[in-house]
């Protein structure tokens, strides 16, 4: 793993001279690369640290990861919540539920117990969700608050959990994950203001205007076709380049063909995650899910791709070669 982590450490040093570049010459652009940059340094070196430790160390930072992901979530849903229920959401017992499960399936998975790890969620603590409201006794606004708390959960900690489970599958692969999910949007974002700038100067060009089709105008208006599928081919060549570093599975190593459909569908499935969360988002009136992270937002705001890629490129490798 050693390249890959040169490989990050040059990106972020060029993005650091870039933003230093952009500041010399005053441009508008300049503040918000220059906080972008900073928190990548902070995210990428507390992601490698853990990913460089003991195994107990990972797990402890994903773990953590779901729980302020959720936490963050379970702090903006009550803005959208009528005013007698905000408090319910917010104070109910259902919440802590969603916690407890978090340490439950990174127990499970830390042992390996598949079987229950992967039906923990989905089945047993949904389900114990509606017991939990009847326990309270009150039926006002059950549907809705049920429907928001169940979205968290299953978005924060079933799909981002598995990222628990992927340690198992080996730590190369965790990193792969991240590494290429958190890259689509470094890329989408880059090529988006490439694509917007060309079609500005070339106004009559009919390859940008088709490249430039936004994909959901209403939702976030600055998502284009063109940018997502061209991120998504870039994400697959760079998945191509990862072969020779994942491990040896039971059923062997992963292919370059295998590793282009994988690093594909990471880039599609993360442009998705991004437009989900901005309709979210959107929905509820809010630019930003927090502002712990200076230049993205918060922490929902990183993780809304990974909650979307983690668990099927997961589940893609587990069945291929497990």
């Amino acid at each position: 793993m050693l390249p890959v982590a040169f490989t990050v450490l040059a990106l972020l040093i060029f993005f650091t001279f870039l933003a230093a570049i952009l500041t010399i010459r005053k441009l508008p652009i300049a503040n918000e690369i220059t906080k972008r940059t900073i928190s990548w340094w902070w995210m990428v070196a507390i992601f490698m640290i853990s990913a460089a430790s003991h195994r107990l160390v990972v797990f402890c930072f994903l773990g953590s990861l779901c729980f302020f992901a959720l936490r963050e979530y379970f702090s903006i849903v009550p803005e959208y919540m009528p005013q007698a229920d905000k408090g319910k959401i917010s104070g109910s017992l259902a919440r802590y539920v969603c916690y407890f499960a978090i340490l439950i399936s990174a127990y499970l998975a830390y042992i390996k117990w598949y079987g229950l790890y992967i039906i923990l969620v989905p089945v047993y603590i949904f389900l114990l969700m509606p017991v939990v409201f009847v326990l309270q006794d009150n039926a006002d606004g059950c549907i809705r608050r049920l429907g928001l708390i169940s979205i968290g959960l299953m978005f924060f900690v079933f799909n981002l959990g598995h990222s628990f489970f992927m340690v198992n599958l080996g730590i190369s692969v965790l990193v792969y994950c991240f590494l290429l999910t958190e890259t689509r949007d470094v890329i989408a974002y880059w090529v988006g203001k490439t694509l917007y700038l060309l079609s500005e100067k070339y106004q009559k060009s009919f390859i940008l205007k088709i490249l430039n089709v936004k994909i959901a105008k209403n939702i976030n208006p600055k998502k284009t076709w063109g940018a997502g599928l061209i991120s998504a081919l870039i994400i697959s060549a760079i998945s191509f380049l990862f072969v020779p570093v994942f491990p040896q599975f039971p059923n062997g190593r992963i292919t370059y063909l295998f590793a282009l459909v994988l690093g594909f569908s990471i880039g599609v499935l993360g442009l998705m995650g991004d437009l989900v969360f901005s309709m979210i988002k959107r929905d509820i009136g809010l630019k930003d899910t927090g502002n712990i992270l200076p230049g993205h937002g918060g922490v929902i705001d990183r993780v809304n791709s990974l909650v979307f890629t983690i668990p099927i490129t997961f589940h893609l490798i587990n069945w291929k070669y497990f």
